[in-house]
């Protein structure tokens, strides 16, 4: 596999998978909400410059995680990126077991994008290996 450093910071390190169309984020400790933006809009960049649809989101590291930060991505940035893009968006977001059933629990917090076909995609894993099977289900 060949994967190429796209960005990197203190909270996010960002790769490219050319061999896969794949771009994956891996949040590197708990964050602030400006950080949450920052580094959402490192991802729409590197997405728009590599035509990019199908993403990784690794949070497993963000221990300290607040509600309104998946709601703000799913209901109004990831849409918007794929209005950009002009093409289907899939985003595979893997989190910890805790946080998940946090998510699953809560009636307001989307659980994954509605149907297969839509434009936008998104659903929540907790193991890597399901996550990229399903992003590959999506590719094709």
């Amino acid at each position: 596999m060949s994967y190429q450093e796209l960005a990197s910071s203190a909270f996010l390190s960002v790769v490219y998978r050319p061999d896969s169309g794949l771009l994956i984020g891996r949040w590197l400790c708990s964050i602030s909400e400006a950080q949450l933006r920052e580094g959402y809009e490192t991802m729409r960049l590197a997405a728009l410059e590599h035509r990019c649809r199908h993403w990784l989101m690794d949070a497993r590291r963000r221990t300290d995680r607040r509600l309104n930060g998946p709601e703000w991505v799913v209901t109004h940035f990831l849409p918007q990126v794929q209005q950009e893009m002009g093409s289907p968006l899939c985003v595979a977001f893997l989190v910890l077991p805790n946080h998940l059933r946090e998510v699953e629990a809560d009636p307001t917090q989307p659980a994954q994008a509605s149907a297969p076909g839509d434009l936008f995609q998104f659903a929540r894993f907790i193991d890597e290996g399901v996550a990229n099977a399903w992003l590959d289900l999506q590719r094709r």
